[in-house]
């Protein structure tokens, strides 16, 4: 098989679809494969043209190129419109899309009429969406880092020091959900000082956490009531709530931003689907923030892609299992491989995720079809 990776274009967008040793493996795995890299794909994070050389690969100039001759096209971030032209029907596309946010991609592979198979969709064996779930560690972690830079007045914040210090209070930050990005970003905003508060509507899920358990954090149920308590004086905000294959539900209105500390921060992890706060809206790496009524928010939906070493080590190990499968056996094998099915997105002209497909009024193909 053809195995094309191409560099993303997306704003800071630095991640690589595989590293240069998983390109080794897969190489390994049948020397037939031939597997074209664009130049430069690694380089700002480490991996030069040389280690994926020495790992069997073809450096070529162009992306036209790797698009244009690839059968399987491993990417890490949805295509960008630009790309749309060279979605085709006898492409394999492996990515992360976050389709429920775009009908405009959704329609770009039903008209193409592609197979794409979305990593993020992947449940898994253990129903842990083993490739979304270090990309949520990496969110999390890095949404804390933000949460205190953007506290700072040359950063548009209110000038105040997370952790506090000698005879001043900390912050009060409060997470919104309680799965894999939002405890990530407890436990590092706790490391750094913060009164942490987490929201969530399944409290019982949250309540064996360590950070529960210990006393390190507030949790609350994600009530009208329990918003309101929360962000009573917070300075900060985290949005991680994640509903897979669905945009994102606003659980914070404009109106409760009344509660926060003028000169607050919002970062907003879930801005990839729609979000979770009333007032967010997609931004860049270059033009990350604006105000509304006096909070500061940040929508990045790339957010990862600026610790693009340790995201794509994370990505790509993840990633392997379906991407030797697919390489090796086919997309149809990959598919019954335990918790795979739901990772094919679009098929054929139809989309493969029946709230996608409902959602922007599109064809429906259900996956259990193709594989008997």
């Amino acid at each position: 098989m053809i195995i094309g990776i191409p560099k993303e274009i997306m704003n800071h967008e630095h991640r690589v679809g595989l590293i240069p040793s998983d390109v080794a493996r897969l190489k390994q795995s049948d020397i037939n494969h031939q597997i074209l890299v664009q130049a430069g794909l690694g380089e700002e994070i480490g991996f030069s043209d040389a280690m994926y050389q020495e790992a069997g690969a073809k450096i070529v100039p162009e992306a036209k190129e790797v698009w244009e001759k690839s059968q399987l096209l491993v990417k890490c971030k949805e295509p960008l419109e630009s790309e749309y032209k060279y979605l085709r029907k006898d492409m394999i596309l492996y990515s992360f899309l976050d389709l429920a946010y775009s009908k405009e991609l959704a329609q770009a592979l039903v008209d193409s009429k592609i197979t794409s198979i979305c990593g993020e969709t992947i449940p898994g064996p253990k129903n842990n969406y083993p490739i979304l779930a270090p990309m949520s560690e990496v969110a999390g972690k890095l949404a804390a880092q933000l949460v205190a830079e953007y506290f700072c007045t040359h950063r548009g914040g209110r000038g105040i020091l997370i952790g506090g210090c000698a005879g001043v209070p900390p912050a009060k930050v409060v997470v919104l959900g309680g799965g894999v990005v939002g405890m990530n970003a407890a436990k590092t905003l706790v490391g750094m000082g913060a009164d942490v508060w987490v929201l969530d509507i399944d409290v019982h899920k949250v309540s064996s956490h360590p950070l529960v358990v210990s006393n390190k954090v507030k949790l609350l149920y994600a009530t009208e009531e329990g918003i309101r308590t929360a962000l009573k004086g917070a300075d900060g905000i985290v949005g991680a709530v994640l509903v897979t294959a669905t945009q994102t539900p606003k659980v914070i209105k404009r109106e409760h931003l009344k509660l926060m500390n003028q000169g607050g921060v919002i970062i907003d992890v879930a801005c990839d689907l729609g979000g979770c706060i009333e007032t967010i809206h997609q931004t860049t790496h270059d033009d990350p923030t604006y105000y509304v009524d006096g909070i500061l928010h940040y929508g990045v939906p790339n957010m990862p892609g600026v610790v693009a070493k340790t995201s794509s080590i994370c990505y790509s190990n993840e990633s392997m299992p379906y991407v030797l499968s697919i390489a090796n056996k086919g997309w149809k094998e990959m598919l019954k491989m335990p918790g795979a099915l739901e990772g094919l997105n679009a098929y054929d002209g139809k989309i493969g995720l029946k709230t996608v497909a409902t959602a922007f009024g599109l064809p429906y193909i259900d996956a259990k079809t193709l594989i008997g």
